[in-house]
């Protein structure tokens, strides 16, 4: 008897497992049946490349071009910017593989990386699309300027350390930034890749020490007191350049994103070349000196201009300026 009762209850505990293992594949087929069923939202895409002034150019646009034409932005898992700025991740749940998805969509492809180029905004409305490109152009999105400026916020930690190392550097230098006629201008120096052979010999051009001099000169006409904070990716040349200079202070051992974050700070910027230092002087709302001789007229980087022109890339209002001797008295 008590055999039969043990074989009886063995019996039932594996129709209790059976019945579990049908009734959750049931569960999934019908929940797989549903996901079918729910169509996928129309989504844009674009190929993101190069490092944090790129990838803010490169996201800016993808904003712009979803809230115009409807679509879902689809970004990268794990997006760099999104450790450095409250960006939220809106890319559709119904999506698992991401860069599958994007690959198979009608692919629109910028004419001029440096250019401002209308056709993209040529794009139906709702209809999933990927574009490539650069998009260096503040024309993208001139007329959601603000809105721009809301998404590239830093996150807390970032803005915090800035401005504590902000704060250090006035101890440091025994300057005081509230008295009249004090200012801090910010130099953002672009070595590295942009001083090698092959960079030179696609066009890209980046200023020498008299061009920082020039420049430097320009807003010690303007203000009694000045002190200049370097951010560079080539501290070194840049203490051979300008260590002989007054009041300069050159920031080390802070990540990409917390030296702009510190730059941005300062009243005034004095860039050179490149996106990074572009969003600095963007950033800060002062001043912007920039070097003017961005390419070498008719290299192969020239053609990422439309017409030659830099106006697309150079954002309104901003002073161009050269190595030229006493440059700075002519502006």
């Amino acid at each position: 008897m008590i055999c039969l009762r043990l074989e009886l209850m063995k019996t039932i505990r594996q129709h209790r497992v059976c019945l579990m293992i049908i009734c959750s594949m049931v569960f999934w087929l019908l929940l797989e049946t549903s996901r079918k069923d729910i169509p996928t939202p129309s989504i844009a895409c674009v190929n993101f490349k190069g490092r944090l002034g790129n990838l803010m150019l490169e996201y800016a646009f993808l904003h712009i071009i979803s809230n115009m034409k409807n679509l879902n932005p689809v970004i990268p898992e794990n997006f760099e910017l999104m450790n450095v700025f409250n960006i939220r991740d809106k890319t559709p749940k119904q999506i698992r593989n991401r860069e599958m998805a994007c690959a198979g969509l009608p692919l629109h492809v910028e004419r001029w990386g440096l250019s401002f180029d209308e056709d993209l905004f040529n794009v139906l409305s709702s209809e999933s699309v990927r574009f490539d490109g650069f998009y260096q152009s503040w024309k993208y999105w001139s007329k959601s300027e603000q809105e721009i400026r809301v998404i590239f916020k830093f996150k807390k930690p970032i803005r915090d350390k800035a401005f504590s190392q902000f704060q250090n550097i006035m101890l440091i230098m025994n300057f005081d930034i509230r008295k009249k006629n004090n200012r801090v201008v910010s130099i953002h120096i672009r070595r590295g890749d942009y001083a090698t052979k092959g960079h030179l010999k696609y066009g890209k051009l980046t200023p020498n020490a008299t061009y920082y001099i020039n420049a430097m000169n320009y807003f010690r006409r303007i203000y009694k007191n000045i002190l200049f904070i370097v951010g560079s990716n080539d501290i070194k040349w840049d203490e051979e350049a300008l260590g002989a200079e007054e009041n300069v202070y050159f920031s080390r051992g802070l990540s990409a994103a917390e030296d702009m974050a510190l730059l941005s700070l300062a009243n005034h910027t004095i860039m050179s070349v490149g996106t990074y230092g572009w969003w600095i002087g963007w950033m800060a709302r002062g001043t912007t000196v920039y070097y003017k001789h961005i390419f070498v007229p008719g290299s192969d980087f020239s053609k990422e201009f439309k017409d030659n022109s830099t106006e697309d890339f150079v954002y309104p209002g901003w002073i161009p300026m050269d190595e030229s001797p006493n440059g700075w008295r002519d502006v």
